[in-house]
């Protein structure tokens, strides 16, 4: 596994997630768990086929696509390929999610995102990915790569009991989809559907092992691995089943010496990347309020009274200017291991694991100045390079702006293109992650310094603080 660490600051590595779909809307849905989760995701549209627009080769095109993907790779967690194989010939749908996953390069877990009703090249795709990946390993790489797929989908009414996909309950070919003009399913057996076209070994870890627990689950697969199995299908009813066959399976990478390639529609692979993935180290919220309006400050007093996050006023120069170095060393210490920040410098100083830190120039009535044009038009600037400096050396897990002069500042310093929003908190209140620069992908939440109430500050870090359990630290 090779990992790429976009983030300077960040504890360990970003992770490299190559989802690759048959279908451009249900790579979409599964992309979205993956953002849900609170992992920076992207979906590329479609890769070429054949010839290129402007006349170009095969070959070009190819090359392009592996760009764009190793690229996008680079600037996101998870990337979603869509290849619009699902009603390809097999051969065609193998090549394309061939060439997608060499294209990928190095990374972290490859996914199949296959329908959730098993329509489409489900075998062709899933043997071409896990070739791929064979081909791809490398000293000290993995002896083995094998095939996971969990397809059940609980949350949508799919379920898999007895190696059968069931559909609300009914065998697919019981359903609608027998007559389903394109892939008319005639089998439930998800094992067949894999071998269809392929030369798969599959084993089905059936639900009263899943029931029995992990020790069951993993001597199960142990005994299908020592059989020559290449993929293993697992029932599930719940989205608990699936987490458990997950953490079972990716526990067995280490001593087994393994690669999971995933093949479901979306729940198994996120599952997979929980457990496979490094668990994110320790790391703060960083916030930055250049603001001296009095609702500022009393979002400022609602976030003191919460122990894990630290209120800080930044140390001052003879000009009353946030000192860069000195602040710097504030913060560093409180967010140092033993949680506590210099009592000297905070509005409190308490034992405890600090989970954000908030620079405010303007805590309370007591710092109020009256500031020339040029110290007003400075403060911002400092701030923003005290950032960028913390953003190089501290473990950050996210961004929290107060006020649009300390964000265009911000922004600025850190080299950002701009800002990828997700989501609207409060009215005028928006989060979602730094695009470009050394800060690309790190979740941030901007606030004008006039918006809210005394609680805003507390939604805006909560905001955070869920979106980086599983993102970037």
């Amino acid at each position: 596994m090779s990992q790429q660490n976009r983030s300077a600051g960040s504890p360990q590595a970003s992770p490299r997630i190559l989802i690759v779909a048959d279908d451009l809307t249900g790579g979409n849905a599964c992309g979205a768990l993956f953002a849900e989760a609170g992992l920076s995701t992207m979906t590329i549209p479609g890769t070429s086929r054949g010839g290129s627009p402007s006349g170009g080769s095969a070959d070009d095109g190819a090359c392009r696509d592996s760009a764009q993907i190793a690229k996008a790779l680079d600037d996101y967690d998870a990337v979603v390929v869509n290849t619009n194989s699902r009603h390809l010939s097999p051969t065609e749908a193998a090549a394309s999610t061939d060439a997608a996953v060499r294209g990928a390069g190095p990374v972290d877990l490859v996914a199949c995102r296959i329908d959730t009703t098993l329509r489409g090249n489900v075998g062709p795709t899933a043997e071409a990915a896990l070739r791929a990946r064979r081909d791809l390993a490398s000293a000290p790489g993995p002896e083995r790569v094998m095939g996971l797929c969990i397809p059940a989908f609980p949350a949508s009414g799919r379920v898999t009991v007895g190696g059968q996909q069931l559909l609300h309950g009914r065998l697919l070919e019981d359903t609608e989809l027998r007559n389903d003009v394109r892939s008319p399913m005639r089998t439930s057996v998800v094992a067949d559907v894999l071998r269809e076209n392929t030369a798969l070994e599959c084993h089905t870890v059936e639900l009263s092992t899943i029931l029995a627990g992990s020790a069951a689950i993993c001597s199960e697969v142990l005994g299908a691995l020592a059989a020559g199995a290449e993929v293993i299908v697992a029932d599930a009813m719940t989205d608990e089943h699936i987490d458990l066959v997950a953490r079972t399976l990716a526990g067995l990478n280490q001593d087994e010496n393994l690669e999971w390639v995933s093949i479901d529609p979306g729940p198994g692979s996120l599952a997979l990347a929980r457990a496979l993935l490094p668990k994110r180290g320790s790391g703060v919220i960083l916030g930055v309020s250049g603001s001296a309006t009095e609702v500022t400050r009393s979002q400022l007093a609602e976030l003191d009274e919460d122990p894990t996050i630290t209120v800080l006023r930044p140390a001052l120069d003879a000009d009353d200017l946030p000192d860069v170095q000195a602040t710097v060393e504030l913060v560093r210490t409180a967010a140092s291991a033993d949680g506590a920040a210099p009592a000297e410098a905070a509005t409190s100083a308490r034992s405890g694991a600090v989970r954000a830190i908030i620079l405010a120039t303007v805590v309370d009535a007591t710092d109020l100045l009256e500031l020339t044009d040029e110290q007003s038009e400075l403060i911002p600037r400092r701030l923003a390079r005290i950032t960028a400096e913390l953003m190089s050396t501290t473990a950050l897990t996210g961004l929290y702006t107060t006020g649009g002069d300390v964000t265009a500042a911000v922004l600025g310093e850190l080299d950002a293109i701009g800002m990828e929003i997700h989501s609207e908190i409060v009215p005028l209140a928006v989060g979602g992650r730094i695009v470009g620069g050394v800060g690309a992908g790190l979740p941030i939440v901007t606030k004008g310094g006039l918006i809210g109430d005394a609680g805003t500050g507390v939604l805006c870090l909560d905001h955070l603080m869920a979106t980086a359990g599983m993102g970037r630290a």
